[in-house]
C-alpha cells in the first residue's frame, strides 16, 4: 500500500467510538440509539435478566410512575383470585361439529366477531379440559407471539374451547375488573407486562410474569368510574354483534336462503366409518368436475364445489341474482407506494388487513402527510366504503363509518363503493359476511405462498338483488352495528387515556 493511500484511509476513519457515532448519525445511516440507565439492584430482581429490552426506557418509566405514585401498589397476583394458563396439549379435531367443541386460537379470541370452524374431539381432550373453558368477566391476555393483548371474556366467548396461548386472569370483587383491564391496556400496563417477554423468534410470557406486575390501587370511587365506562364499551360491542346477528337472520329469511354449511355440498359418498380407523383421520372430501368447466384454472381449490353449491342455492332463492359489479359504483385497489410513518400527532391513521377482524385496531401506525403527499390521497377511505382483504387472509370485511372517514388504508384492502341508486353499503356488507359471499371470494384465490384476490374476480361475485326497502332494512342494522363498534373503541381509548393521565400527574 502506498504511503499516500494509507494516509487517506487514516484520515477517513474515525479514531474514537464517539467520532464513529457522529459520522454515522450525520449521514443518516442509523437512527440515534436509545440509551437508558437503571439501578444495579434491578439486576437482582425477578429472573436476573441481562437483556437490554427488559430494562428499556418505557418499562423503567412505567415502573417509576407506579412505584412513586401517591396510591398504594399491589402485585396483580395478590389482588386476583388466580392467574394461569392450562398448558400445552396435542389437538385432535373432530370429524364433525357434533363430536367436538368449537376451538378458538388466541388471535381469534381477540376478534370483534369470534367464530370457529374447527372442533376439538370430545373423546380426545386433555385431562384438564375444564380449564380451557372460561367464564364471563375474566381477563384473557396473549402470552405467545404478540404478547400482552387483552380482552374481557363475554358470554359469546364462554361457549368456546380456548387456546392455552391465552393467560386467564380471574379477578376478585375488588379491584374492579374494568379498572384492571384499563390499567393493563394502558401504555404503563403494557410496558410492565411486555418487559418480561422472552424468546428470540417467538416471544412468550408465563403466569408468574403477569402476577408480578405492580398495580396502583385507586380509590374505589375512581375505579368505579373507569370500570363502568369499560363495561359500557363491552355493552356497545355486544349490541353491535347482536345487530349483525339480526341482520344475518333477516337476510336469510327475506332472501329465502338456507343457512349454508358443507353438509349441503354434493361431495362423493364417503366409505362408512369403522372403529378400527385412526380417530384423527378426517373424512376425505372428493368430487368430480367437467372438462368443459376447467376454464383457465387448473388448481383444484378453485373447483371445490363449495362456491358452486352456494351460487346454485342463490339462483334458487327468492330474488334474481346479479354480479357485484352491477351494484357497485366502483371496485378498486389503490396503488402501492413507500410508506413513511410518523407519530400519532403528525400522521393519518393507517388500517392494515389484520385490523379488520380485531376487536380494536392494535399497533395502529400513522402515515406522514408531508412525506407521502404524492400518494396519500389515493389510499384514503370514505364513509360507506366496503373494505375486503385481498391478500394473505382473504375475505375479511369491514364497513367504513364516519369514524374512519379519511383514514388511510393498505393496498391489501380492496374498496367496494356501492351504487346508491341500486343498493346499500350495509346490505352488501351483510351479504359478503355470509358463507355465500365468503366462499365465492375464497374460491377465486390465486398464489403459491401468499393468497391473492383481484378486482375482476371480486366484480364477478354473485349477489341477490331484493327490493331496496328490504336491502335498507338489512343494511341499516349493519351500519348501526359498525357505528356501535367504533363508538366502543373511541370510548375505550378515552377511558384508558384518562387513567394514564391520572397516574402520570400523580
Amino acid at each position: 500500500m502506498t504511503k499516500l493511500k494509507q494516509q487517506s484511509l487514516e484520515n477517513s476513519v474515525p479514531t474514537t467510538r464517539h467520532e464513529l457515532w457522529e459520522k454515522l448519525l450525520a449521514q443518516d445511516y442509523i437512527a440515534p440509539p436509545l440509551i437508558t440507565s437503571v439501578s444495579a439492584n434491578w439486576l437482582y430482581e425477578g429472573d436476573y435478566r441481562l437483556d437490554g429490552c427488559f430494562y428499556g426506557s418505557n418499562a423503567q418509566t412505567a415502573k417509576r410512575i407506579v412505584t412513586e405514585s401517591i396510591y398504594p401498589v399491589e402485585t396483580l397476583g395478590d389482588i386476583t383470585q388466580d392467574i394461569f394458563f392450562p398448558g400445552r396439549y396435542k389437538r385432535i379435531y373432530a370429524r364433525d361439529k357434533q363430536a367436538g367443541y368449537p376451538f378458538l386460537s388466541a388471535s381469534e379470541a381477540l376478534q370483534f366477531r369470534p367464530t370457529s370452524d374447527r372442533y376439538l374431539a370430545k373423546d380426545h381432550l386433555p385431562s384438564n379440559s375444564e380449564k380451557h373453558f372460561i367464564e364471563k368477566d375474566w381477563i384473557l391476555m396473549t402470552r405467545s407471539g404478540t404478547v400482552g393483548r387483552g380482552v374481557i371474556s363475554t358470554k359469546r366467548l364462554a361457549k368456546y374451547f380456548i387456546s392455552d396461548d391465552l393467560i386467564r386472569i380471574i379477578p376478585k370483587k375488588f379491584p374492579l375488573v374494568g379498572y384492571l383491564y384499563a390499567f393493563l391496556s394502558s401504555w404503563i400496563g403494557q410496558a410492565l407486562v411486555t418487559k418480561d417477554q422472552y424468546g428470540s423468534a417467538i416471544k412468550h410470557l408465563e403466569s408468574h410474569h403477569i402476577a408480578s406486575v405492580p398495580v396502583p390501587i385507586l380509590p374505589e370511587s375512581e375505579q368505579e368510574l373507569i370500570h363502568n365506562e369499560i363495561l359500557h364499551v363491552y355493552q356497545l360491542r355486544e349490541k353491535a354483534n347482536q345487530l349483525l346477528d339480526e341482520a344475518n337472520e333477516l337476510l336469510h329469511q327475506e332472501l329465502g336462503l338456507p343457512y349454508f354449511d358443507e353438509s349441503l355440498v354434493p361431495y362423493l359418498p364417503q366409505p362408512p366409518y369403522h372403529p378400527s380407523h385412526r380417530p384423527k383421520m378426517l373424512p376425505v372430501k372428493s368430487f368430480t368436475t367437467k372438462l368443459s368447466e376447467l376454464g383457465d384454472r387448473f388448481d383444484c381449490s378453485f373447483h371445490v364445489p363449495v362456491a358452486k353449491t352456494a351460487i346454485e342455492l342463490l339462483h334458487k332463492a327468492k330474488y334474481p341474482v346479479t354480479l357485484l359489479e352491477n351494484l357497485a359504483e366502483d371496485i378498486f385497489i389503490p396503488p402501492r407506494f413507500k410508506r413513511i410513518y410518523v407519530t400519532k400527532k403528525y400522521g393519518v391513521p393507517f388500517l392494515q388487513g389484520s385490523h379488520l377482524a380485531q376487536i380494536r385496531p392494535y399497533d395502529l401506525q400513522y402515515l406522514s402527510e408531508q412525506a407521502n403527499k404524492n400518494h396519500i390521497e389515493q389510499c384514503l377511505i370514505k364513509s360507506g366504503y366496503l373494505l375486503i382483504t385481498r391478500s394473505g387472509t382473504i375475505g375479511r370485511v369491514m364497513l367504513v363509518t364516519s369514524f374512519h372517514n379519511n383514514w388511510g388504508a393498505s393496498e391489501h384492502l380492496l374498496r367496494v363503493v356501492a351504487n346508491s341508486d341500486k343498493t346499500y353499503c350495509g346490505y352488501l356488507t351483510a351479504f359478503m359476511m355470509t358463507p355465500y359471499g365468503q366462499n365465492q371470494l375464497t374460491a377465486k384465490i390465486y398464489g403459491a405462498v401468499v393468497d391473492e384476490l383481484t378486482e375482476d374476480d371480486t366484480k364477478n361475485i354473485f349477489i341477490p338483488e331484493p327490493p331496496l326497502d328490504i336491502q335498507k332494512e338489512i343494511g341499516d342494522k349493519v351500519v348501526k352495528a359498525f357505528e356501535y363498534k367504533e363508538q366502543a373503541n373511541l370510548l375505550e381509548e378515552q377511558t384508558i387515556n384518562k387513567l394514564e393521565k391520572i397516574l402520570e400527574q400523580d
